[in-house]
């Protein structure tokens, strides 16, 4: 089968970059030009795809929007280390310099990007993104929808809720228990 991308903005073309494969890019049929094909023309008896798009929420939305028989394909990068107990669903983008420690779950459509790291005994949900040099301490929940801004931590033992944004450098050092946007050490809700 072959591979296809849903995206062609810049995190998509830095997903892109790290394949050792072909893929076919796809995109809203407004922007469709050239190489890169309508999402109208995916077909997915013959590809399986990845949405390459950073925004937990439009993700979210594209997947919604596909066949229900689309398969949907992870990647990990070489250079990212998974020591054990790991469970990553479909549609999961791990990039460079990942570090992933022990009994940790990642739902679908996850997106780490450069330099992220997962502690051990860790639950994430659906759709979660976390940015350049986040890390994610030991024994986190998180659900879905989630959105750590660019070098954004939490504490152990934190449980953050669907539907959050944290911007760049949050700390999370307490449950998040309303979804919304966050920011700061500590991460307050604006």
């Amino acid at each position: 089968m072959k591979k296809a991308v849903f995206g062609n903005g810049g995190h998509s073309r830095e997903v892109i970059s790290y394949f050792n494969f072909d893929v076919q890019v796809f995109v809203d049929d407004e922007y469709a030009k050239g190489d890169v094909l309508p999402i109208s023309l995916f077909d997915p008896k013959e590809y399986e795809i990845m949405i390459a798009i950073s925004n937990s929420k439009v993700r979210e939305s594209i997947v919604k929007k596909l066949p229900l028989n689309t398969r949907f394909f992870s990647f990990i990068h070489p250079s990212s280390i998974l020591s054990g107990d790991i469970n990553i669903d479909e549609g999961c983008f791990i990039g460079p310099n990942c570090i992933l420690t022990t009994n940790i779950k990642i739902g679908k459509h996850a997106l780490l990007n450069r330099g992220n790291q997962i502690g051990h005994d860790c639950s994430i949900g659906d759709f979660f993104s976390a940015m350049p040099g986040s890390v994610v301490s030991g024994t986190n929940t998180i659900g879905d929808r989630v959105y750590l801004g660019a070098n954004s931590s939490t504490k152990e033992k934190i449980k953050i809720t669907d539907d959050c944004t944290f911007g760049l450098n949050s700390g999370i050092v307490k449950d998040i228990t309303e979804p919304g946007t966050y920011v700061g050490t500590p991460s307050k809700k604006i």
